[in-house]
C-alpha cells in the first residue's frame, strides 16, 4: 500500500500555480499601488521584513514560552480559549510590527498610498513565506514520490517518522482542487493585511486617530479567531468564505478612513477662482 503511494500531475500543477500565484499577487499589488495611489516601493520592502520579525522570530518565541508549560495546556484544551490566544497574538505582534514601522518611516510617507503598499509586502512576504514555500516543498516532495517511491523521500529527508508518513499520506490522498482554496485563503489574507495597514498608519499618522491601532488589533484577533473556530467545525470552504466576509467587511471600513486621509492629505487650492 505504501509503495503505491503518488501524487497526481493535476495536483502538482496546482500546487504550482498557487505557489506562483503568491509571488505575482504581492507583485502585481506593489505596481498597481505604485502607479495609481503614489505608494512608494520603500514601504513595500518595509513590510517585507517586518512581517518576519515579528510574526516568525518575535511571536513564535513568544507561544515557544507560553504554550509549553501550564498555560499551553489549558489552552490547547480548549478551542475558545486557543482561538483567543491564537488570534489575540497575531494581533498584537503583528499591529504592533506596523505601528512601528509607520512611526520610524513616517518622514519618508507621502501619504495614505504608502501603507496600501506596506500591506502588499507584509501580506505577500507571508503569502510566499508561508504558503509559496509549502507549495515548493510539497512539489519536491511529491516528484521525488512519483519518481521513486518513499524510498526516494527517504534519501532525500532521512528516516521518516510516523508524522512525516502521516503528511506524505495526507499529500497523496488531497484531492487536487483543495489547493486552490490555499490560494484564495492567500488573496483574502492579503487584502486583510493592506486593511489593516491603513488604519495603523492613519493613527500614527494623526493623533486624534489613535483609536485605529487598537481597532486593528481587535479586527485582527476577530478574523483569525473566527477562522480558527470555523476551520475546527466547519468544511474548508465555509471557512474560507467566512474570513472572506470579515475581511470584506475590513476592506469597506479602511476604504472609508483612507479616503477621508487622502483628502485631508490634499494641499489647499491655491488657484483663482472663475
Amino acid at each position: 500500500m505504501l509503495e503505491s503511494l503518488t501524487v497526481t500531475p493535476t495536483a502538482i500543477i496546482i500546487m504550482a500555480l498557487v505557489g506562483l500565484f503568491t509571488l505575482v499577487l504581492p507583485l502585481g499589488l506593489g505596481i498597481f499601488f505604485w502607479r495609481k495611489s503614489k505608494g512608494r516601493w520603500r514601504f513595500f520592502f518595509i513590510g517585507c521584513i517586518i512581517f518576519p520579525v515579528f510574526v516568525l522570530i518575535l511571536e513564535r518565541t513568544a507561544h515557544s514560552l507560553l504554550l509549553y508549560g501550564a498555560p499551553g495546556a489549558v489552552l490547547q484544551e480548549n478551542i475558545w480559549l486557543y482561538a483567543f490566544y491564537a488570534g489575540l497574538m497575531a494581533g498584537v505582534f503583528e499591529e504592533c510590527g506596523r505601528w512601528l514601522a509607520f512611526k520610524l518611516s513616517l518622514r519618508w510617507s507621502r501619504g495614505p498610498g504608502d501603507a496600501l503598499m506596506y500591506g502588499a509586502g507584509h501580506g505577500g512576504i507571508e503569502a510566499i513565506l508561508l504558503a509559496g514555500m509549502t507549495m515548493l516543498s510539497n512539489i519536491t516532495l511529491a516528484l521525488a514520490l512519483n519518481r521513486g517511491g518513499l524510498e526516494a523521500v527517504e534519501a532525500m529527508m532521512g528516516p521518516l517518522s510516523e508524522t512525516g508518513l502521516a503528511a506524505i499520506q495526507g499529500l497523496c490522498a488531497n484531492p487536487a482542487g483543495i489547493y486552490f482554496w490555499t490560494g484564495f485563503e492567500r488573496l483574502v489574507a492579503v487584502g486583510l493585511h493592506i486593511a489593516l495597514s491603513v488604519l495603523v498608519y492613519v493613527s500614527v499618522r494623526r493623533r486624534d486617530n489613535w483609536f485605529w491601532f487598537p481597532a486593528a488589533i481587535l479586527l485582527h484577533t476577530l478574523v483569525d479567531m473566527v477562522t480558527i473556530l470555523a476551520n475546527a467545525w466547519l468544511p474548508i470552504a465555509a471557512t474560507e468564505v467566512i474570513a472572506a466576509l470579515l475581511t470584506l467587511g475590513s476592506i469597506a471600513l479602511a476604504r472609508k478612513v483612507y479616503i477621508e486621509e487622502k483628502e485631508d492629505s490634499l494641499p489647499p487650492f491655491s488657484g483663482s477662482h472663475p
